[in-house]
């Protein structure tokens, strides 16, 4: 079969699909894909996704990039992060 073969009997069962949960995880297969928009003369990409994140995380995660560029906040290395961790946790 080839693909916009398949892409058919896809789009037919989820058509035909009553069971909210199936339907739901197809939504959630679906929501990180690059998605190839092709129109006559002119070739693009849409990427599409759904942040896992609340409007709240990202801000914060906003903020602290920010901080850590400006030089107001400084990275702990990974190594050290480690060490500590397993001297705390005997790890």
């Amino acid at each position: 079969m080839d693909v916009d073969g398949l892409k058919i009997e896809l789009l037919q069962k989820i058509i035909a699909c009553k069971d909210e949960a199936v339907l739901k995880k197809i939504e959630d297969l679906l929501q990180n894909i690059k998605i190839e928009v092709n129109e006559p003369n002119e070739e693009y990409e849409v990427e599409k996704h759904k942040s896992l994140l609340s409007e709240e995380q990202l801000k914060e995660l906003e903020r602290r990039s920010k901080a850590y560029e400006s030089g107001e906040e400084k990275a702990i290395p990974w190594e050290e992060v480690k060490k500590d961790i397993e001297e705390k946790y005997g790890l």
